[in-house]
């Protein structure tokens, strides 16, 4: 009998995730590789950071009773391709001194990106991520810590304003849907049990560009920024902030602003792995490894790399300058699997093709913008429907998905369980 095949798949996120779990085990071994023993369902970073649901449901683990997959907790610090061997760092501050190699027949660089702070000083220190459920959960700690500490009979007014002023760095679609979720919390359960702080907590988003959604039409941008001033929102576009302190931000056009809580959700910047690594990259913007059509690895000489592919936000096909969005890399790691799957019985496929789906934003109070596909467009409570059972498609498991189900309704009956705890 002929062996299996190694496949190693660096990084844990959409990409990484979805294929490891599509890959026929039965025909390769199956390794990942990542610091991230769970996969983050990032579209619903905003709803756990808000005590919608229990933020444990936000993500799904890589290790799994019926999946025949390997995880490795370590981080890549180098691909020697000609060798077909990885070199790792175990992913644990006691053994940071510590490598390793990992040897395959075939290797996928997924390893997603990381914040780009643009190297504001503060920014690391005193900002709040939106990346994993660590990062929901620290958010969700800080909202409940400010909360308490606003209801101190020491606390003064002008006090209880600072802490309870949240502000958002990023008008993207996360951020937005951050601003969304903590205006409906702050107007609902919180309120009812904090009543001696109606009116004194706010939200403000912060967004370099002119326009908050870049993605999205112009239209819908604006109708978006008028829903979110509706709801109490302060929307500050052409905001250039140049210093982050623990208690201010300042910016270029307004200076100092007070804040009891400041959360970052710019763009991405590539990770260690790709700058290492000696591939074809983009030469604008995000630097990515370019791949060809079929998401194999392209040397500097534009030659494929045997055994070699790329996905998700870390990669970017020739020429075609694809989003770093959640809906690319899952088509991406779906399409890998199906090619990878039948190259194992020796067939080929077509190359690969992006379908573009529809964008959807939530903007509080059961609105949001939907942009379709070929000009569609959608407004109001059905783009709020649209977004919200758009977290079952999110959602990878049945389980999650029933228990979120329960958690929604549990919300509508006895309140969120942040506002408890």
């Amino acid at each position: 009998m002929t062996p299996k095949q190694t496949i190693a798949i660096i990084g844990s996120g959409w990409g990484g995730y979805n294929l490891a779990h599509t890959l026929d085990t039965s025909k390769y071994n199956v390794v990942v590789i990542s610091p991230e023993a769970t996969s983050a369902i990032t579209p619903l970073l905003a709803s756990a950071a808000c005590g919608l649901f229990y933020s444990q449901l936000a993500q799904e683990p890589i290790r799994r009773k019926h999946l025949d997959v390997q995880y490795v907790k370590a981080c890549v610090q180098d691909i020697q391709f000609k060798e077909k061997t990885l070199i790792c760092q175990p992913a644990f501050h006691s053994l940071k001194d510590e490598q390793f190699k990992i040897s395959y027949d075939k290797v996928v660089v997924a390893p997603g990106c990381s914040t780009n702070t643009f190297n504001t000083p503060g920014v690391d220190e005193h900002a709040f991520m939106v990346k994993n459920v660590n990062d929901a959960n620290a958010i969700r700690d800080k909202i409940n810590e400010n909360l308490e500490i606003a209801s101190l009979p020491c606390t003064t007014e002008n006090q209880q304003r600072q802490l309870l002023h949240i502000a958002i760095v990023g008008g993207g679609p996360t951020g937005i849907e951050i601003a969304a979720e903590l205006t409906d919390l702050f107007a609902g359960d919180l309120m009812k049990l904090y009543p001696h702080l109606r009116g004194k907590a706010s939200v403000t988003v912060h967004d370099v560009a002119p326009n908050i959604l870049a993605p999205f039409d112009q239209k819908l941008s604006e109708y978006a920024q008028k829903s979110l001033e509706k709801h109490k929102v302060e929307i500050k576009v052409n905001s250039h902030i140049i210093n982050v302190t623990n208690d201010t931000i300042e910016t270029r056009e307004d200076g100092k602003i007070a804040y009891g809580i400041l959360i970052w959700a710019t763009g991405n910047k590539q990770r260690p792995i790709v700058d290492q690594l000696n591939v074809m990259k983009s030469n604008h913007g995000l630097k990515r490894i370019l791949t060809d059509d079929r998401l194999q690895v392209l040397a500097l000489d534009g030659t494929i790399i045997p055994g070699s592919y790329a996905m998700g936000d870390a990669a970017d096909i020739d020429g075609a300058s694809l989003p770093t969005t959640a809906e690319v890399a899952v088509q991406k790691a779906a399409y890998l699997a199906h090619s990878i799957n039948a190259a194992a019985v020796g067939r080929t496929i077509e190359p690969f093709k992006y379908q573009q789906r529809a964008l959807v934003t939530y903007t509080g109070a059961g609105d949001g913008v939907i942009m379709g596909r070929r000009g569609h467009e959608y407004t109001g409570y059905g783009a709020w429907l649209s977004w919200r059972s758009g977290n079952f498609f999110w959602t990878r498991s049945w389980k999650r998905k029933f228990m979120m189900t329960l958690a929604w309704i549990m919300d509508w009956v006895d309140g969120r369980e942040m506002a408890r705890f």
